[in-house]
């Protein structure tokens, strides 16, 4: 899971504990009707202190340059391109600190003594100062170590890998990943 739901007296003395909040959004089609209804459960980074709660903050995104630089190799080589967005992606990687959130309202909960549970979080979560670099760092090791990609000297969100005749380009922003391919098995080879 996500987090752990703890005690309020499970928390080290003089901890902070950071607000959270549900954001609501809709979701249009392009005739401008309604698609869907969307809302996430997200941290208030703003509540968070720095060298406690988090250290760094940093997360690189693609640059205009080597995004122009896929769409050219794309061109060139007669490449296949698709774009897709990474669900849920912050929470798909451990968070690098203890960081205990107050639970979104109409989800409290107590304990047996009568106060509130917190919630002590597992994976970074959406609004924590942490979790664009978190979810980076998770993706990278992933393209490197599991799957065999290059990441690039020049641009840290730029990644490749080459098979024989085959090849994979991987340009990365944020949770937003656009491929260029000339494989069927791009990801798995």
């Amino acid at each position: 899971g996500t987090w752990e739901l703890i005690s309020i007296d499970q928390i080290p003395k003089g901890r902070k504990i950071t607000k959270s909040k549900w954001c609501y959004t809709i979701k249009y089609n392009r005739d401008g009707s309604i698609e869907r209804f969307k809302s996430r459960f997200v941290a208030c980074g703003y509540s968070q202190i720095k060298g406690e709660d988090y250290t760094h903050t940093f997360s690189a995104t693609l640059r205009s340059t080597s995004f122009r630089l896929l769409l050219a190799a794309a061109a060139g080589e007669k490449l296949t391109l698709e774009h897709f967005d990474v669900t849920s992606a912050f929470t798909q990687a451990n968070i690098d600190a203890e960081i205990y959130v107050q639970p979104p309202k109409g989800f409290e909960q107590l304990d047996e003594h009568g106060r509130p549970k917190l919630l002590k979080l597992k994976k970074a979560l959406y609004g924590t100062k942490q979790a664009s670099r978190m979810w980076q760092d998770k993706l990278a090791e992933h393209l490197t170590k599991r799957m065999g990609f290059k990441q690039s000297i020049s641009d840290p969100c730029m990644y490749v890998k080459r098979n024989k005749s085959e090849v994979c380009l991987v340009g990365v922003y944020v949770d937003d990943i656009v491929l260029a391919h000339n494989s069927k098995n791009m990801l798995t080879w």
